[in-house]
């Protein structure tokens, strides 16, 4: 992989927080011409870009420049209260020192990005701002040329399908973040190169492979917990697909494996450990459930934990306690599965 040297951001859900405003004033449209307005639910699973696909879809009677002035028109009143998302103007300030020539390419309307982006003191950090790009593969070939961008060299982070569409289209390296309008399923169906919760993820990615040709597989602790009554703990997870899981993570520089999990274990679920051992290691790469590609070298263990009162941290969305055999019939990730017939396979004494 070459190293990362030019920066292509999407604006609406990547940089700013702006559904709630996109949303009101489509379903304006929509009132507009008598039809069903969206759920935030029904706009996420149904919307997609270029726009003009959308309505040609959904209002195939009405004319687009009709539509884009109910838009807009809408949009101008809702805008003012527009935030940055969370960790945007860092990572922003983050490319500008590192000196990385930094674009915009976004669908926004010109007017509006203007108001944003002023409002918001960001519109320096770009080297140029391509906006109202209707469809965006074909703005992108532009931008690459008019800058004579090395393709191999460049990334586009967005929040899209249509993104990861548009970063394939030229060449260039996709990066989708689930900060914004498309669900974590719609993105993996993309198939993008990068898919990261946020653009902390992005930034800590960047900083990882600068001047490296290739990332080194990340070392990992996890556990099969087992209670006084001989159930396990399974726990679900987005970052798994929202699947079923064992707890675990990262081992931390110089931190020994097992200081690690315990750690982990007490973020994750507030369990204090016991009568640790080591069952297997497993090389996990790019395992297609985890939310974005990754290589794993996964440290399996088995413990005992004296309590089931768990206390979950916001990795994780539910938990149980229940037999190995009826944790089998989960929806396990392929990880902990293999983990778990080993252990059935090779019970405890």
């Amino acid at each position: 992989m070459s190293e990362i040297r030019n920066v292509i951001l999407d604006w609406s859900g990547t940089l700013v927080d702006d559904f709630g405003p996109v949303l009101e004033a489509t379903n304006e449209i929509f009132r507009h011409y008598g039809r069903p307005v969206f759920s935030a639910e029904d706009f996420r699973e149904k919307f997609y870009l270029p726009f003009p696909e959308f309505y040609k879809e959904y209002l195939p009677e009405s004319a687009l420049p009709e539509l884009d002035h109910h838009y807009h028109t809408a949009f101008k009143l809702l805008q003012t209260g527009i935030a940055p998302l969370p960790h945007s103007l860092d990572f922003l300030e983050y490319l500008r020192e590192r000196g990385m020539p930094t674009f915009l390419l976004s669908t926004i309307h010109h007017e509006h990005f203007e108001a944003q982006g002023g409002r918001l003191g960001v519109k320096h950090f770009f080297k140029q701002a391509y906006t109202q790009a209707l469809d965006k593969r074909k703005v992108i070939l532009h931008l690459l040329a008019e800058h004579d961008l090395d393709a191999s060299e460049t990334i586009f982070i967005g929040d899209m399908v249509h993104d990861v569409e548009t970063a394939r289209h030229a060449g260039v390296m996709s990066c989708a973040v689930l900060t914004g309008y498309d669900s974590l399923q719609k993105l993996k169906g993309a198939n993008p190169d990068l898919l990261f919760r946020n653009l902390r993820e992005v930034r800590d990615f960047l900083d990882r492979h600068r001047g490296a040709a290739a990332p080194p597989p990340i070392p990992t602790v996890g556990a099969l917990i087992f209670n006084p009554q001989g159930d396990v703990l399974m726990i679900q997870t987005h970052k798994w697909s929202h699947k079923w899981g064992i707890p675990g993570g990262k081992i931390k520089p110089n931190e020994r494996s097992e200081d690690a999990l315990r750690r982990e274990i007490m973020e994750e679920t507030g369990l204090k450990l016991s009568d640790i051992r080591f069952e297997l290691v497993q090389d996990c790469i790019e395992p297609p459930e985890f939310y974005r590609k990754a290589h794993f070298l996964l440290l399996n263990y088995t413990a005992m934990a004296a309590s089931t009162d768990v206390a979950l941290n916001d990795e994780a969305e539910n938990y149980r306690w229940l037999s190995p055999d009826e944790a089998a019939k989960l929806d396990l990730n392929g990880p902990t599965r293999l983990l778990l017939d080993y252990v059935r396979s090779h019970p405890r004494r």
